[in-house]
């Protein structure tokens, strides 16, 4: 299909509004914010949800709560920017804190555009248990890999130890096993498929083609709570 609702001004819009660093100036802009980055992506978000529903039934997919905030919350960083450059939408269950959530992803900053699976803080004991299955070769971790290679689009992603925690690995697991956090991206840095519309369908059945990297990262925090109410009612 043809999804040609993200346009040029969007970013112009988002890129301006970083930098005047104004809530006066946002207030003034807000319907213009509605009409070039809520309304396009609130539209994106309800023809992704069918096929999003296929691979996880419990997605939130409210478009309201899958969109990011244009406000920045500046209380804890050292960083007083007032408001984002940048968009993006996730697919995560509810409940879930943000920043440790697994979720499908889908965005646009000033750089490009992208989408992907993955972590942006994991939780150690979901990293340690996917290190296990990695290490035991496991049957979920397996169809992960070949997923990825046989999905080019994408590549892993997540900033890696300096000192290597399983030296002895096999080479193959090595990428996999040195990270503190894990994901994969497709990132593009040419707007036109975006902005022609172009990008919608192959971005789909990529989605669809990496899924096992999903199912391997769900399964590895089912394991994780599973154990943990074990212990808890042991």
């Amino acid at each position: 299909m043809i999804f040609d609702k993200f346009t040029p001004e969007m970013l112009d819009f988002l890129a301006e509004n970083h930098l005047q660093n104004s809530k006066a100036w946002y207030d003034e802009h807000k319907e213009d914010y509605r009409r070039l980055v809520v309304e396009p992506y609130h539209l994106l978000i309800e023809e992704m949800t069918p096929d999003m529903l296929e691979i996880d039934p419990q997605f939130v997919t409210v478009p309201s709560k899958a969109l990011s905030r244009v406000r920045r919350d500046t209380r804890f960083t050292k960083n007083k920017d007032l408001y984002r450059d940048h968009a993006w939408l996730v697919f995560r269950r509810p409940k879930e804190r943000l920043g440790s959530s697994l979720c499908y992803y889908f965005g646009t900053d000033q750089d490009g555009w992208s989408y992907g699976i993955g972590y942006y803080d994991m939780p150690s004991d979901v990293r340690e248990e996917y290190r296990r299955m990695i290490l035991h070769h496991d049957t979920q971790y397996l169809q992960a890999r070949q997923a990825l290679e046989q999905t080019p689009d994408f590549a892993l992603y997540g900033e890696s130890y300096k000192r290597v925690p399983f030296p002895d690995a096999p080479e193959e697991d090595l990428a996999w096993l040195n990270r503190k956090n894990i994901g994969v991206i497709c990132f593009h840095d040419d707007y036109d498929a975006l902005f022609r519309g172009l990008f919608y369908d192959t971005m789909i059945s990529n989605i669809k083609r990496i899924a096992p990297f999903y199912y391997f990262l769900r399964t590895a925090e089912e394991r994780v709570r599973h154990q943990t109410d074990l212990e808890a009612y042991s």
